[in-house]
């Protein structure tokens, strides 16, 4: 069963002060759709995720990251999660064929006393797994997963590289790894996986 593919950092000397200015950061590397830019929506939650929203706000047109940073600020609060969507370009099934769509992201940034599962600073939320394993039906999705993958390759080196950040992991929410899960998928597809692009 599909479930969402997780990408978490935590960060240096992360703290209430410089922990919107460190999201802006990170977020001006992260590749935001060249087909629909911008973000899409803002939502605030104080304490933990069952508590209600205390902001919820779509924009009719998308505003920039540094707009939508700005509008975060006015709610700053060490036990409170920002959440900005936006979309990225992956691979995706359609019908027949695979093609470079835009899909959703989630970028969230959780203050460091705000109650997470696994106490993150930043986290995207990629899409689903299924984007990035390949389908042993489906040749084709052997190049379009090794593609997606590539790109999340990318995002984790490119942040690796970025100063303040400490530690980094890419996740599901199940008990198996995606690790495990991709290695099994591989295999099952009869892939060569030094013959993947």
């Amino acid at each position: 069963m599909a479930e969402p593919l997780y990408f978490s950092l935590w960060l240096k000397d992360f703290r209430q002060e410089n922990m919107l200015e460190q999201f802006s950061a990170i977020l001006s590397a992260f590749p935001i759709s060249s087909f629909f830019p911008g973000i899409q929506s803002l939502t605030i939650r104080a304490i933990s995720d069952a508590e209600p929203d205390v902001v919820d706000e779509g924009y009719e047109e998308n505003i920039s990251v540094e707009e939508a940073i700005t509008q975060a600020a006015e709610f700053l609060h060490d036990d409170s999660a920002y959440e900005l969507t936006a979309y990225w370009d992956l691979w995706q099934h359609d019908e027949d064929d695979w093609l470079l769509r835009p899909r959703q992201v989630q970028l969230s940034c959780f203050g460091p006393h705000y109650e997470n599962e696994i106490g993150d600073h930043i986290r995207f939320t990629l899409g689903l797994d299924t984007d990035f394993l390949p389908d042993p039906a489906d040749p084709k999705s052997i190049t379009a997963a090794a593609s997606n993958l590539r790109s999340v390759a990318r995002l984790a080196e490119t942040l690796g590289e970025a100063s303040g950040v400490a530690n980094r992991l890419l996740w599901s929410p199940s008990d198996d790894s995606f690790l495990s899960r991709l290695e099994e998928s591989v295999f099952d597809s009869n892939a060569d996986p030094s013959e993947i692009p």
